[in-house]
């Protein structure tokens, strides 16, 4: 069957979610087509606002963080020509932070993009794919549903790494606005005492969120030279706010970390604690916390080495060329439901 994947971008979602893993099948013989978001070949046809039909060819369209108003009735429209229609979601939109500027896009009335419109295509969706098992409890509490964790590319393995003391938080500020609140005072002193702290990212307004004195070096970084960067880091941090966009939020970034073999140290949300359970990192509750573990390894280049290592065995198991079989197997599911269940009705012109 035809399957053209539709990411929403060519970054790390759409990449992660997306791209790599059609492109893994495509190569494996599979008939998938990955079409960018430049190059996108999807008529629709409205009257006013609403959508009366869908142009495209496929027989399974996979979508991701379908937030526009039109495309989320394309949904429904899809379904009832017999298209087979997946929905992918890699984070819980309707509880984003309002200081994160995705907030603002995305919030109801703001425009024809919202976490309402988002939530509607999920509903009629054939199946929706999510990173965590909390997000199926948000996005597909009608039962259609399945659980993609977010693996790595094999450009995150093997890659030469140098032992150093300097500590790095591989994020952006705006899009973690209460996240560093966790580690309290905990850079600040580490600073003090002669740490190094830097990012791999944005880091506008970082300095201030962590008590220091001006921003720390950081900037963007292109999706390709991004394992690299994060290599580049001696002890990484992770940290996330106890909120309920934290509790779906997956495991890549101190993922991230393992697979290139920084030691970690991060906040005990739900997936951060899966992946430490299988034998990788550090997890850190308060501030107290964060001080000692991190000036542990600042301290020790045994243990950073040790769990440097330990890291990457770990994440020796997730790499996506051995679970993109994990993406055919849901995409056959959605059918397998189609075929199974009345299909949505075409309202009449």
């Amino acid at each position: 069957m035809r399957t053209v994947v539709y990411p929403s971008d060519s970054y790390g979602c759409g990449s992660f979610r997306m791209i790599w893993p059609g492109q893994h099948l495509a190569a494996a013989g599979h008939d998938v087509e990955v079409v960018g978001p430049g190059d996108r070949r999807v008529r629709v046809v409205m009257d006013g606002h609403t959508v009366r039909d869908v142009l495209v060819d496929a027989d399974i369209v996979v979508l991701q963080r379908v937030t526009h108003s039109y495309m989320a009735q394309a949904v429904g429209v899809m379904r009832a020509k017999g298209i087979t229609v997946i929905v992918d979601v890699d984070d819980d939109l309707s509880s984003i932070h309002p200081s994160n500027p995705a907030w603002a896009v995305h919030r109801p009335g703001a425009g024809l993009h919202s976490w309402h419109n988002l939530a509607l295509a999920c509903r009629t969706a054939s199946l929706v794919t999510v990173s965590t098992p909390a997000l199926l409890d948000v996005y597909a509490r009608h039962g259609r549903g399945a659980v993609l964790p977010n693996y790595l590319p094999d450009m995150y393995y093997n890659l030469p790494r140098v032992d150093s003391d300097t500590v790095g938080w591989p994020g952006s500020f705006h899009s973690h606005p209460n996240d560093p609140e966790v580690v309290g005072g905990a850079v600040a002193r580490l600073v003090e005492e002669g740490t190094q702290f830097v990012m791999r990212g944005d880091p506008t307004g970082a300095g201030r969120a962590f008590g220091l004195a001006e921003d720390p070096p950081g900037g963007g970084v292109p999706v390709e030279e991004w394992p690299a960067a994060v290599a580049s880091l001696g002890i990484g941090i992770a940290p996330l706010a106890d909120t309920r966009f934290n509790a779906a939020k997956s495991w890549l970034k101190p993922l991230e970390m393992s697979a290139v073999g920084v030691p970690w140290v991060a906040s005990p949300r739900v997936e951060y604690r899966r992946l430490h359970k299988m034998g990788a990192g550090i997890l850190a509750d308060r501030p107290r916390t964060w001080h000692r573990e991190v000036k542990r390894l600042r301290d020790s280049p045994a243990m950073r080495q040790e769990l440097s290592e330990a890291g990457r065995t770990v994440a020796a198991q997730l790499r996506l060329q051995d679970h993109s079989w994990r993406w055919a197997e849901a995409w056959q599911k959605a059918v397998d439901l189609d075929r199974a269940t009345p299909r949505p009705q075409l309202a009449a012109v």
